[in-house]
């Protein structure tokens, strides 16, 4: 008599697993509401080669310093709130004055740029959150010292129709990663 043996299915094939999808996050950044963001990097590393030894016909690699990319952070512009002002007003908070704002009774152009008014003042805790369908975090990702080092605005198009964007690049000293259980 033959034995009937199922077999397990694999855990894809069960409707209990969800995948982390892509469209699904959140970034927290600054005064800039969330709804603007079109697109987000999350943090990645490299790990240099500190050290080599040669010996004899070999080749021995050890392990040096950990280095995070710069994030690049795309933006939609509304009108209102004008998030180009926002993002050039993070800018000035951290101690850039525009010279056309310099004059003789002014001291405020003595100022220059300080990591700590860009960090702790200005955009405060970064985050990159992945949400499941739920709403639930998943995972989030927390740059620390986090400031700009980069603010590209789209050019403007008499034949385009498309939104448009400005892309920021985030300079940070490293990330920290959470990650929450689904119960």
């Amino acid at each position: 008599m033959p034995v009937n043996k199922t077999t397990p299915l694999p855990p894809w094939a069960s409707a209990t697993v969800e995948p982390k999808r892509k469209f699904k996050f959140i970034l927290t950044l600054g005064d800039i509401p969330a709804w603007v963001v079109k697109s987000a990097a999350r943090p990645n590393l490299s790990v240099s080669v500190g050290a080599k030894h040669s010996f004899l016909g070999h080749e021995f690699k050890y392990p040096g310093r950990v280095t995070w990319d710069n994030i690049d952070v795309t933006l939609v512009e509304p009108i209102d709130p004008d998030i180009s002002a926002v993002v050039l007003r993070v800018v000035e908070k951290a101690g850039y004055t525009l010279p056309s704002k310099w004059n003789a009774g002014n001291e405020g152009w003595r100022k220059t740029l300080s990591k700590r008014r860009f960090s702790s003042n200005n955009l405060g805790d970064v985050s990159v959150k992945m949400i499941d369908s739920d709403g639930n975090m998943v995972e989030r990702w927390t740059l620390r010292n986090a400031w700009v080092s980069n603010i590209n605005y789209s050019d403007l198009d008499y034949s385009g129709e498309e939104l448009t964007e400005l892309k920021i690049t985030l300079v940070f000293d490293y990330a920290d990663l959470e990650l929450f259980s689904q119960e």
